[in-house]
């Protein structure tokens, strides 16, 4: 959540579910944050993590969803990961090919989760 976009957004209406991907000392994570959208007196959209009661059931549903956008998102990240170490074994590349390897990996499924993303969001 430093400064790159969520993973994935879904939406109900004016909530929404954001993911996002972290790296930590194990590796990959992801995290989801809830949000509500709307507009205060002066017409100026804002964002809050409180919801009332008839928000609930929508937020358990979006909860629910995410659970299985998440797990999706952690299986295509070890897939490509299995990839790069199959492409590894098989040539043996220099460490700066590994690393440029890695790194157009993961382009290519950021690039996959923001197709995903235009799709979460109705585009």
């Amino acid at each position: 959540m430093s400064g790159n976009p969520p993973t994935s957004i879904l939406r109900d209406g004016n909530l929404k579910a954001s993911i996002w991907e972290n790296e930590g000392k194990k590796g990959t994570y992801y995290t989801t944050t809830f949000t509500k959208i709307y507009e205060d007196k002066n017409q100026n959209v804002r964002e809050t993590s409180v919801f009332n009661n008839s928000d609930l059931l929508k937020v358990s549903e979006l909860a629910r969803q995410a659970y299985g956008r998440t797990n999706d998102l952690r299986q295509e990240h070890l897939q490509s990961l299995e990839v790069e170490q199959s492409q590894d074994l098989s040539t043996e590349p220099s460490q700066d090919d590994r690393k440029a390897r890695m790194k157009a990996s993961m382009q290519n499924a950021r690039a996959k989760r923001s197709q995903s993303n235009d799709y979460d969001q109705g585009r």
